[in-house]
């Protein structure tokens, strides 16, 4: 993914959209979360943005849409909150599993990422593959011998997982190489895009 936040200016506002635990060390940016930590400025959630309109030169939205309950109506808050011509990064996953914080709702291929951002109108300036088809290949193959190996335990399942993900750990190198393929995105485990606000 490229540099996002050097694209901006010493004195521009940026919002990171479902922080977590993230912390650019960067004073411009506000982090915004739907629970207190340690680096969240702000609690919130993504479809009712606690800020006026145009108040950021730039947001990051990494791993949450898939997370959000509606995710037409956050991406739409986001556009609001973006001044005109405001710059948006944005990370989902696309061969991803499951994985709820607290929910797990939706994927993107690349062309699905786009055509979402540009029916809430953003104008899609870049994209790629933010994690390649070996790191969906590690996260789908430790699941599977997890429940393989679990006899349909729920106990056994989450020792077999941390079995599993250790063995299979390795491949996960295997994007180095993999990630220059021009087939990449046809498995790959995640997509980016940058999107100007229009």
């Amino acid at each position: 993914m490229p540099n996002f936040l050097a694209r901006f200016s010493e004195d521009a506002k940026l919002l990171n959209l479902g922080s977590g635990t993230t912390d650019y060390g960067d004073s411009r940016v506000t982090n915004l979360d739907i629970a207190p930590g340690d680096h969240v400025d702000v609690v919130g959630v993504a479809e009712e943005l606690p800020f006026p309109d145009a108040s950021f030169d730039g947001a990051l939205m990494l791993a949450v849409l898939e997370h959000v309950v509606d995710a037409h109506r956050a991406l739409a808050e986001l556009r609001r909150v973006l001044r005109p011509n405001g710059m948006l990064l944005i990370a989902i996953p696309f061969m991803q599993g499951y994985h709820p914080s607290p929910l797990d709702r939706r994927r993107f291929s690349r062309e699905g990422l786009q055509a979402e951002l540009e029916q809430h109108g953003f104008e899609v300036d870049e994209t790629g593959i933010v994690n390649g088809p070996a790191s969906a290949m590690t996260w789908i193959a430790a699941e599977f011998l997890a429940l393989l190996l679990s006899g349909r335990s729920r106990r056994l399942h989450r020792f077999a997982l941390a079995f599993s993900s250790w063995l299979v750990w390795p491949i996960k190198w295997l994007d180095v190489w993999l990630v220059r393929h021009e087939n990449a995105e046809v498995i790959a485990s995640g997509v980016w895009a940058t999107a100007e606000r229009r």
